[in-house]
């Protein structure tokens, strides 16, 4: 159930495996954005970390998922042809037969996703390497849907940037469209049932200690880093205003590119923040954009006189 190590698992068996794979995972509570996003603007920041959820940066594209403990993640890894690779109907074809087999009416949507009256269920992307394509989704059991929306509510005018945006849908879990008894458990194993059926010539596969070893190190240096999961996202500017205990405003505008924070422009209503905006700009340019990182420098200049700008405050100039 640790996001960063069946993100690592999908990884290794596409690049260091020459035969045609298929897994379910579960995941503990995280948030999985897609590769060519930008991370902070698809996330609700303060909720997450007060919430202590993972978030990770997957190998595909696409848009940014909440997994947990009620959602069922598969994984297909195949052999085929170039050009012919990444093909959503195919892939998404034997998940949907197997909820059809489970009395669920559900259909491909328009953006690869798998519906339920309309309703998302699941959200799929594919990665391609060689001749060889990645294509994973999810399929929201009975999922917390009020923390998947907390988590993933932003603010769309703090953050321009060009990066891939998720297009929100309105989600709902196939728990409710069921009538007779069943469970997660229940589900998962009647997923599993039909794809070995779909599947036929299938043989268990069990990744040895290197192997395992070998993943874990993956699922360590790039899965878990700050540099892979945030930093990697495209340039981006972010605009942010607050007011001081003292009514005073106080506004931000600063670019970040790989992550570190390249220019800012602070501007206030008053030269009484002059010398310690002077200070902050120089003090945090080349800093990572990322709260721990400006929060520790923070607390190094704490004893600098700022009246009415508390290191909290100051925070919000940037988050």
């Amino acid at each position: 159930m640790d996001p960063k190590f069946n993100l690592a698992t999908e990884e290794y068996l596409l690049r260091n495996s020459d035969e045609d794979v298929f897994f379910l995972y579960i995941n503990s509570p995280s948030i999985i954005v897609g590769k060519h996003q930008n991370t902070l603007a698809e996330i609700n920041l303060d909720f997450v970390q007060a919430s202590d959820i993972a978030v990770h940066r997957r190998l595909s594209g696409g848009g940014t998922v909440y997994h947990d403990e009620g959602n069922l993640n598969f994984c297909f890894i195949l052999n085929g042809e170039k050009g012919k690779l990444v093909d959503f109907a195919k892939h998404t074809q034997p998940i949907i037969k197997a909820l059809k087999e489970y009395n669920i009416a559900a259909e491909l949507g328009k953006r690869h996703d798998i519906l339920i009256e309309g309703k998302k269920v699941s959200g799929n992307a594919s990665h391609v390497y060689k001749n060889r394509v990645m294509h994973h989704g999810t399929l929201l059991f009975n999922s917390n849907l009020d923390v998947l929306n907390q988590a993933l509510k932003t603010n769309p005018l703090a953050i321009k940037h060009k990066a891939v945006k998720s297009v929100r849908s309105e989600v709902t879990n196939i728990s409710n469209y069921l009538t007779g008894e069943s469970n997660f458990k229940i589900f998962s194993a009647h997923i599993f049932s039909y794809l070995l059926k779909h599947f036929s010539n299938s043989i268990s596969y069990h990744l040895n200690s290197q192997e395992q070893a070998i993943i874990l190190k993956l699922a360590d240096e790039k899965y878990n880093s700050w540099e892979w999961n945030y930093g990697y996202s495209p340039t981006y500017e972010v605009k942010k205003r607050i007011r001081t205990e003292s009514n005073l405003r106080i506004e931000n505008h600063f670019q970040v590119e790989k992550g570190i924070i390249q220019q800012i422009h602070i501007k206030s209503q008053n030269n009484f923040y002059d010398s310690y905006i002077s200070f902050l700009t120089k003090l945090l340019i080349g800093a990572k954009h990322d709260p721990n990182h400006i929060n520790n420098k923070l607390n190094t200049i704490n004893k600098l006189p700022h009246p009415h700008l508390s290191i909290e405050k100051t925070l919000k100039l940037f988050f």
